[in-house]
């Protein structure tokens, strides 16, 4: 979406392929952009999922087809290929090593098929990070010229222009003076939200200022929801579901935590330190996430439940860090927005034939 918002349009016709009979968070906003919303069968009834994905590439005269769904992309570039899409790029957000290894057999050899297939049919790819690109590629993804990183933007205009902490508080119902503990991201296995509501019960017995902001939604929301109920905080945890102002939901926590078990990045991570706030986060987030100099502190998840509380509590009594000087950092960096969208519009005019200079990311 944030690339939506500032490709230039006169030159880039943005096409989405969704889940059909599901209207989505940004339809409304992806259709008054000039995009194209096209359904598809949900890609759990595979042969469904490929009959609907050939029916809208066969009506559709496409020249690029941008694949992000992980595995998943095999089947999507496949379909691409023999739509004849001559630029086929695949784009790994996530690094799964850790998580395959407790797949099934099965599931195994379907992730390692994928990626065969993938490797016959993408004509460029793309990755979050160094991590994100092993992941999907393989260890030795530099000595292919078609795999390369690109770090992904967000917009930092929001952050100049942020709601007091009191203004959003209130707004939330989160009282002014608690100590606001928060969290981005769907509620999704990996994003491990369970840890970090565990933290936060026996943490609420010993500072009872404290506070749990989680920001999202997703399919393991209501059990969630359960669980908090269950421990009798519902009313010092808050669930805003799904928001389009970031920027000011940031506004109203003052520390960040992201416990992942696995992530190809962590944009949001690069969101909370755009906000000023310190973030404390898993170890198996990739080092390149902390973009601001002394914002993110990593720690390891295993055995460590009294460390990660302990650290809680003694950050949540330090000051944030200079927004300014954070904006400062992130603007001059590859995760300004801006220099994404002019990346990725110089990349598909270059492997598109229209321009004759090699892309670098």
């Amino acid at each position: 979406m944030n690339v939506l918002r500032r490709i230039d349009r006169n030159r880039f016709q943005l096409d989405f392929l969704t889940i059909k009979d599901e209207e989505g968070f940004y339809d409304k906003e992806i259709k008054a952009l000039g995009g194209n919303l096209l359904a598809c069968p949900h890609p759990s009834n595979k042969g469904a999922f490929l009959r609907g994905l050939k029916e809208v590439l066969e009506k559709n005269n496409y020249d690029i087809v941008h694949a992000h769904p992980y595995t998943l992309s095999g089947l999507v570039l496949m379909q691409a290929a023999r739509a004849n899409v001559p630029v086929r790029i695949v784009h790994s957000h996530t690094d799964r090593r850790k998580a395959t290894r407790d797949k099934s057999f099965l599931k195994q050899l379907y992730i390692k098929s994928m990626k065969k297939v993938l490797s016959k049919t993408a004509t460029y790819g793309l990755a979050a990070s160094g991590d994100a690109a092993k992941s999907l590629f393989g260890d030795k993804w530099k000595n292919d010229p078609r795999w390369n990183v690109m770090y992904c933007g967000i917009d930092l205009e929001p952050f100049k222009k942020m709601k007091s902490k009191k203004e959003i508080r209130t707004e939330l119902g989160i009282p002014e003076k608690a100590d606001v503990i928060g969290h981005v991201g769907g509620f999704h296995f990996e994003k491990n939200h369970e840890f970090l509501i565990d933290r936060f019960i026996t943490l609420s017995k010993k500072n009872m200022r404290l506070h749990l902001l989680l920001v999202g939604d997703g399919p393991l929301k209501e059990r969630m929801i359960d669980k908090v109920r269950t421990s009798g905080l519902e009313g010092r945890v808050t669930f805003t579901g799904t928001r389009g102002d970031i920027s000011n939901v940031l506004s109203a926590m003052d520390l960040f935590v992201f416990p992942s078990l696995f992530e190809g990045l962590g944009l949001a991570v690069v969101e909370a330190q755009a906000a000023g706030l310190r973030c404390l986060v898993s170890d198996t987030l990739p080092y390149e996430v902390e973009v601001v100099e002394g914002a993110v502190e990593f720690l390891p998840l295993d055995n460590n439940e009294d460390n990660w509380e302990k650290i809680i509590l003694e950050r949540l009594q330090t000051t944030g860090i200079d927004r300014g000087r954070a904006l400062a950092q992130i603007e001059s960096s590859p995760f300004n927005i801006q220099h994404n969208v002019t990346m990725l519009m110089d990349l598909y005019e270059t492997l598109n034939g229209i321009r004759e200079q090699n892309y670098a990311a």
